[in-house]
């Protein structure tokens, strides 16, 4: 196969001429050559790294969105948990410590306070990292205090084990509150009178259970619009309860009784609308709002609800 002879324009001669290949021209036209596919492979790979990110940040973004995936699915999660023990707080606050005549954990050091983590944020770390360390240190802060007051009250349990017998603490029937203590209208006498006690639904022969260990001072059709009543002192407390509009007595005078106990039936006798149990609460002779007292077997929840039936301004059934 004969050779490619490449041409050339002469000006001088105005003529074609056969192009003489010399060192220079072969430099020349290796060195152009080199020199383009240098730069476009410069421009390629800038546009590369411009447009797309390199192998180590695109391993370290897809970490941080598996992280922040990660964080977000135990969100959840970790909200009951504050929940949860902010529960036990407000139980701590409203009922134990209230049962043991203890001091209420203040606001300040229950929010105060910031207990310490093993790798403690550095400026560098993700915000969404930062918010959660903070939240974790004040999830920790609060576990202690939590920690700390049941053990006070656990030493203050054992010294008052046998007055506390003698204190009222469950729900006398097991029904919801239909009027609470405070004003209210009277059903019979159409006036308005001091509620002294709570009206809880109970159809007549519900069990009627004590709510502490006493004794029974009194057990009698009563006067005074009560019906069928008893009444129940609970030993060097101070605390006497009353039950009131039984359709039956289980007890008598003098009879010693203990939490838990049924006394007697729930009924409609006396001033009564309605089938119900009243159930008051008198300590130190002053009658008190029994709701306070129902420690034993609620929840939290249970007692908001319970405040909420009882706080409805209506009709009294007795």
């Amino acid at each position: 196969m004969a050779k490619k002879i490449r041409y050339y324009y002469d000006e001088d001669s105005c003529t074609f001429e056969p192009e003489r290949v010399t060192p220079k021209s072969v430099l020349i036209n290796v060195s152009t050559y080199v020199g383009g596919s240098l730069l476009l492979a410069v421009l390629m790979l800038a546009g590369y790294f411009f447009l797309y990110d390199n192998p180590k940040e695109a391993y370290l973004k897809q970490q941080q969105q598996e992280l922040v995936a990660h964080i977000a699915q135990l969100e959840g999660q970790f909200a009951m948990l504050e929940e949860e023990v902010d529960g036990l707080h407000d139980q701590d606050n409203n009922f134990y410590r209230s049962l043991l005549d203890q001091d209420q954990i203040d606001d300040g050091e229950w929010n105060g306070g910031v207990g310490g983590t093993a790798n403690p944020a550095s400026s560098a770390d993700p915000e969404i990292l930062k918010d959660v360390e903070e939240r974790l240190n004040r999830l920790y802060s609060k576990i202690d205090v939590q920690n700390q007051s049941y053990e006070t009250l656990f030493d203050e349990l054992k010294e008052k084990g046998e007055e506390l017998r003698h204190m009222p603490a469950i729900r006398p029937v097991e029904g919801r509150i239909i009027s609470g203590f405070g004003w209210r209208m009277h059903p019979i006498l159409k006036t308005k009178r001091m509620h002294t006690g709570i009206d809880m639904q109970a159809s007549t022969g519900t069990p009627v259970y004590a709510t502490a260990d006493g004794v029974i001072r009194l057990a009698r059709m009563a006067r005074g619009g009560y019906g069928r009543q008893i009444e129940i002192e609970h030993g060097t407390t101070d605390f006497v309860t009353k039950y009131a509009h039984l359709s039956e007595l289980l007890v008598e005078k003098g009879q010693t009784v203990e939490r838990g106990d049924i006394i007697g039936y729930s009924g409609n006798t006396g001033l009564s609308s309605g089938p119900h149990l009243h159930y008051e609460i008198i300590r130190e002779g002053r009658k008190i709002n029994p709701l306070d007292y129902f420690y034993g077997e609620i929840t939290p929840e249970e007692y908001v609800q319970l405040r909420k039936e009882a706080a409805v301004e209506n009709t009294s059934m007795d």
